[in-house]
């Protein structure tokens, strides 16, 4: 029987017990699942074990599933889906290729329509190492001072694949290899307080990685106030850092987190062996169509 909890130990975020995908899923629990999503920001559903083809089914639930931008990264067989990992090819011999994510963002904010839900399905799991940190946009807002609510009120960012804006970020190499993968990415501009698609609810949107200017301001000020919204959700108190069990699906809502991959080096053996494998999707779960 499906069982909802709060994260142990964390300030934002639920797990959820009593359900194999693998054997299907009522409507009921289906939507009981994607409320939670939307309610706690991250679920985490625990113990699973299913095929490629059952995984993305299970994705298709939540959403148009977007094949990513880099499409040399792509599963074989399955465009949909990326393998995020640290063993063999370029995981293995390219650190910019295997911490891709290593920094903090929000899955396609840099696309006109960007992604709803990300979810990462554990396949392998280091025994230390290779967590995925998320930080709680929700919260940030709701406790941003009210002078800047107004101040951000109607405003949008651009956002560009690539960009690293805000303070504290390391230099990141843009990641696009190919005229084409430039020409499908064009900067795009993004409310940066935005109502919830499902709830409602308003939250900052995208503050971090991809915004690099915001509309209707110079320069200078556009830049310090995304640095300020960025040292604020980057608080302690809004972060929560998975460590992820092997058959952990972790299912965030990218409209109200941003998250960051922690850096991983390249595996030795098993026991520091990490395997993810990642859907991110577009649009409302099917039970709001």
């Amino acid at each position: 029987m499906l069982s909802i909890n709060p994260l142990k130990g964390a300030s934002f975020g639920a797990e959820a017990t009593g359900v194999d995908i693998a054997q299907g899923l009522g409507d009921e629990v289906l939507k009981s699942l994607a409320e939670a999503v939307h309610e706690h920001r991250l679920l985490v559903i625990r113990g699973q074990r299913m095929s490629e083809d059952r995984y993305l089914g299970f994705g298709r639930w939540w959403g148009e599933p977007i094949p990513h931008v880099l499409d040399h990264l792509r599963m074989p067989g399955y465009p949909e889906m990326m393998a995020i990992g640290n063993h063999g090819g370029e995981w293995k011999e390219n650190d910019a290729v295997r911490n891709g994510a290593a920094f903090w963002h929000t899955d396609q904010s840099y696309e006109a329509v960007p992604s709803s839900v990300t979810m990462l399905f554990s396949i392998k799991s280091p025994e230390t190492g290779g967590e995925t940190q998320l930080a709680d946009l929700k919260s940030a807002y709701d406790e941003l001072p009210g002078e800047m609510k107004q101040r951000l009120e109607g405003r949008r960012a651009w956002h560009l694949y690539g960009a690293s804006s805000g303070e504290g970020d390391e230099a990141v190499a843009n990641p696009l290899i190919t005229n084409d993968q430039i020409a499908r990415v064009p900067a795009v501009p993004h409310l940066i307080v935005r109502p919830h698609d499902i709830t409602g609810r308003r939250t900052l949107y995208g503050v971090a990685g991809t915004p690099y200017a915001i509309e209707g301001m110079d320069e200078e000020e556009g830049t310090e106030i995304l640095k300020e919204l960025k040292r604020h959700v980057l608080q302690e108190r809004f972060i929560y850092r998975h460590r992820y069990r092997v058959g952990d699906i972790a299912i965030y809502d990218t409209t109200q987190t941003l998250h960051s991959g922690t850096p991983i080096g390249p595996a030795t053996d098993e026991r520091n062996t990490r395997l993810l494998w990642r859907i991110s999707v577009r649009g409302k779960p099917r039970a709001w169509h």
